[in-house]
């Protein structure tokens, strides 16, 4: 394989990763109202949950390193062409959201592996602030993962690594991003579906040998 496809891999991997952990965290309860610390001590009292909590972490602490070597890789092919902040920029936001992903994901799960394997008697105050911080930890990872997305796109108009059509894509999750504060459970899918769109493109698209590099630059 072409490091152009170990790239793709990359993504196509990290989309697949995540979107499992996303669907094996399942939903928590709502967080509104009253009897919202009942409802969270119940829901993490039971060993189901536990586990879903456990075995989603780990997936998503898998889907971190995939997302970093995403970003370094799509870096270094947008960098043969473009030599201004926009790759930097993919890298730099890839490998921050990343980390947010992960620390986001400890805390929301955090409650429910604490209990799976320390028999800790959960809480369902911590666990509903516990949850309310991770949102907003994963709501930033989202923005950042989506000022990636962004990034590769507009880089991509000059570098011509992947198909134009993918700004389409790109455009979306950004849009996304917006509102993901509000709307996150949007951006989570997008997101990855992006990765993989991006991945499957470096893996099965013809990769510009070094003419077609040369003439790209002369032509910027």
């Amino acid at each position: 394989m072409s490091r152009r496809q170990w790239i793709g891999l990359a993504g196509v991997l990290f989309g697949a990763v995540m979107l499992a952990g996303i669907f094996t965290s399942g939903t928590t309860p709502d967080s509104t109202g009253s009897g919202a610390v009942e409802r969270y001590q119940e829901y993490w009292s039971d060993s189901g949950h536990q586990d879903r909590a456990s075995m989603a972490a780990i997936i998503l602490t898998y889907a971190c390193p995939l997302l970093v070597a995403l970003a370094a890789g799509l870096r270094s092919l947008l960098r043969r062409v473009d030599d201004g902040p926009l790759p930097s920029l993919v890298l730099a936001a890839g490998a921050a959201s990343a980390a947010l992903f992960g620390t986001g994901s400890a805390l929301i799960n955090s409650p429910g592996v604490a209990a799976a394997e320390s028999g800790y008697q959960v809480d369902g105050n911590a666990a509903l602030h516990l949850e309310s911080i991770g949102y907003y930890v994963l709501s930033t990872a989202v923005m950042l993962g989506a000022a990636m997305a962004v990034a590769v796109a507009l880089s991509n108009r000059r570098a011509h690594v992947l198909p134009s059509w993918t700004v389409v894509l790109a455009g979306l999750v950004g849009l996304a991003a917006v509102g993901s504060i509000f709307t996150a459970w949007l951006g989570f899918i997008l997101l990855p579906v992006w990765a993989v769109v991006v991945g499957v493109c470096l893996l099965v698209v013809r990769e510009p040998v070094a003419k077609d590099v040369r003439q790209l630059v002369d032509a910027h």
